[in-house]
Order: C-alpha cells, then structure tokens, then sequence
C-alpha cells in the first residue's frame, strides 16, 4: 500500500498519508489541500543464513561499538 510523506503549505505541518487510487491527499490538521509530497525512503531488512539481519544500507548505528550488534545489523 502506497505511503507518502506530506508538508502542508498552510500550516506547516508534516504528516504521512496511505493513498489508494485517486484518493486526493487532505492536510489531517487543518484540512487544507496546498500540500507538497516530499521525498520518501523505505527501509529493506533481510534475514541472512545465519539469523542475523541486515538493513542494506551499509552504515553502522550509533549503538554498534565494532558495527556487528543484532540490533542494527
């Protein structure tokens, strides 16, 4: 199902829609329709052989000492 991220240009707001078809994005605040999609990005995790995950993205976390912790990785 398609997510997107919004800015409404009348309040300033930001917030994520689920738009199916040709829903017509509304700001949920104050239900103004000058919004502006932002640019999204999504999150793959994989699970590798050996149990442990991977979010692809190549970059440790803040919580890694030597960037192999289970819960980053």
């Amino acid at each position: 199902m398609p997510l997107f991220d919004f800015v409404c240009h009348d309040c300033g707001k930001e917030f994520e829609l689920l738009l199916m078809g040709s829903d017509r994005p509304v700001c949920p605040h104050c239900q103004s329709l000058d919004l502006e999609k932002k640019m999204s990005a999504f999150a793959v995790r994989t699970k590798g052989t050996d149990g442990s995950t991977s979010s692809g993205g190549g970059s440790k976390c803040s919580g890694c000492a030597g960037g192999s912790c289970a819960t980053c990785h």
